[in-house]
């Protein structure tokens, strides 16, 4: 699978395996590492050129933690610090018909 570095989004994760779960997740279609910084877990995953990436990212993310039952999560993206919460799955599944 070839792909183009364009950016690199960060995601801080509650612990090691949660880390490490998510990247299993998201390692298939996408490169994507997992990395401790001051006693920290994160999982880094490198956005693609094509458009629409970062949105497929973050739904795919959105769907991770609601499934996982975190709360939130912390990410960087563009020198930013943003938060996510899981769609609750009565929710997620409207918005996919509706």
């Amino acid at each position: 699978m070839d792909f183009t570095f364009d950016e690199v989004v960060l995601v801080e994760m509650p612990g090691e395996s949660e880390a490490e779960r998510l990247w299993l997740r998201l390692h298939p279609g996408r490169m994507a590492w997992v990395l401790e910084r001051d006693d920290a877990h994160f999982v880094a995953a490198v956005l693609g050129t094509e458009p629409g990436d970062v949105a497929a990212l973050l739904r795919e993310l959105e769907a991770w933690v609601a499934e996982n039952g975190i709360p939130q999560v912390r990410f960087e993206l563009d020198g930013r610090t943003y938060s996510l919460r899981g769609r609750r799955p009565a929710y997620a599944a409207a918005a996919a018909t509706g």
